[in-house]
């Protein structure tokens, strides 16, 4: 009986736990789009509407925090890309996922700013990530909607430079990155020459976003 009683005690508690991370990583992912990685951790709690405090409890430095949110984001695309896997036709899924992806609401400032991402935290959103990607680009290459030599890691590099071009634009021209976001798709579709380049690797891509990643180039 006693059992009982804790655990009913405990469940509001749990809940109120749960909605204040939940509000917590939405204001820190908005926050540090806005202000970069400089925003003070009372700015994110003061957009969540926690105390200082509750804040601290649960991430005890700004580090974790936005680690928090980047793991947050890549639970979100991948979402995003099973989703389209799901609801949207081989011919089409691949323009609809980085349609999606550049709709969804992002930290990119912070990230471009500072790299932020541990070796775990990498791998795992990587890990994570592109094998749903790669369905989509082996249907959209069965449906000849997509140039052959695409890879993921160009699709990754897509987002991030459409990302960089909202950053700077959308705020003044809202139409902006999607003009750009149209006309890089285009150069994703069948028809031009092979690259001549080769795509970057998952390991040079996770060097790139790794904290003391080390040299990602080349030999």
């Amino acid at each position: 009986m006693t059992g009982d009683v804790l655990d009913t005690a405990s469940r509001p508690l749990r809940r109120d736990a749960e909605l204040n991370l939940a509000r917590i990583l939405v204001a820190a992912r908005d926050v540090f789009a806005e202000h970069g990685y400089e925003a003070s951790m009372e700015q994110v709690a003061g957009r969540a509407g926690v105390g200082i405090g509750t804040l601290y409890r649960r991430f005890p430095n700004k580090g974790e925090l936005l680690s928090a949110v980047v793991e947050a984001a890549s639970q979100r695309t991948q979402q995003i890309a099973e989703d389209v896997l799901a609801e949207s036709s081989p011919a089409d899924g691949v323009f609809e996922f980085l349609r999606r992806c550049i709709a969804a609401p992002s930290c990119w400032r912070v990230i471009a700013s500072r790299t932020p991402w541990t070796d775990d935290t990498t791998n795992s959103a990587l890990s994570r990530v592109a094998p749903v990607v790669d369905t989509l680009l082996a249907n959209a290459r069965g449906a000849e909607t997509i140039a052959l030599d695409v890879t993921f890691t160009d699709l990754a590099l897509v987002l991030m430079s459409v990302r960089a071009v909202a950053d700077l634009f959308d705020p003044h021209v809202p139409s902006g990155s999607a003009r750009f976001l149209e006309l890089v798709m285009d150069g994703l579709r069948p028809g031009a020459a092979p690259l001549r380049t080769a795509p970057i690797t998952l390991e040079e891509l996770s060097a790139v976003l790794t904290v003391g990643g080390g040299d990602a180039r080349r030999n």
